[in-house]
């Protein structure tokens, strides 16, 4: 069983997204405003984790491959159990509780400030280091993470909810995540060059970004 959620995690968000989208139908008159665009954020990232790992997929190649030139790209320094703690963690319990506590606007605010920081490592980092303009994951943070930031902001900001404090404490506790959560968790202590939890050889081919680095590298 978690052997088929360290492969299918990305999968089973599918899953989710039906179901918060039916919930945002049923109670779109009942939801505020702000637990919409909560709500909406929480689905952004479940797409964004499905163009990473599903479709097109090759996010393992991508960072395992091409940002840090592993020789064990299949588990180094991304392993299916690092990915899969750290992005259900993030997404469930990071993304997900502001949308039922909205009065927590700085909770809020940090998964929101966090779509943006997005961009740094997929828009920016990545495509440097891969020598590319798209991998796997910056098309959702373009098309819905960014866009969906600005308006939760500008709405935010309009109705008086985003003060100077929400902001302090959203940013830290942004910072607070990426760091433990990114710096020290995915990369850090679950780092593993003999990890037993390898991705699958399909999951590192898919949407061609493994046998794109193999070519241009030797090339």
């Amino acid at each position: 069983m978690l052997d088929f959620i360290r492969h299918h995690w990305y999968d089973l968000g599918v899953i989710s997204f039906i179901v918060s989208a039916r919930y945002f139908h049923l109670n779109r008159s009942k939801l505020t405003t702000t637990q919409k665009f909560l709500l909406l954020n929480f689905m952004t990232v479940l797409v964004h984790q499905f163009e990473e790992y599903r479709f097109p997929g090759g996010f393992p190649a991508a960072m395992n491959m091409g940002v840090h030139s592993s020789e064990r790209p299949d588990r180094f320094p991304l392993s299916s159990q690092s990915s899969t703690f750290t992005n259900v963690v993030a997404t469930y319990g990071f993304y997900l509780p502001p949308v039922f506590f909205p009065d927590y606007v700085w909770a809020g605010l940090a998964p929101i400030l966090f779509g943006f920081g997005q961009f740094f490592i997929h828009g920016i980092n990545m495509n440097m280091k891969l020598g590319t303009f798209y991998n796997p994951g910056l098309a959702s943070v373009i098309l819905m993470h960014i866009p969906l930031g600005y308006y939760y902001i500008r709405y935010m900001t309009s109705s008086g909810q985003l003060t100077g404090r929400q902001w302090a404490l959203g940013l830290a506790y942004g910072a607070a995540f990426w760091y433990l959560m990114l710096i020290k968790s995915t990369f850090g202590w679950l780092v593993d060059y003999n990890s037993p939890y390898p991705f699958y050889p399909n999951e590192m081919e898919r949407g061609g970004m493994a046998a794109w680095i193999r070519r241009v590298r030797n090339a």
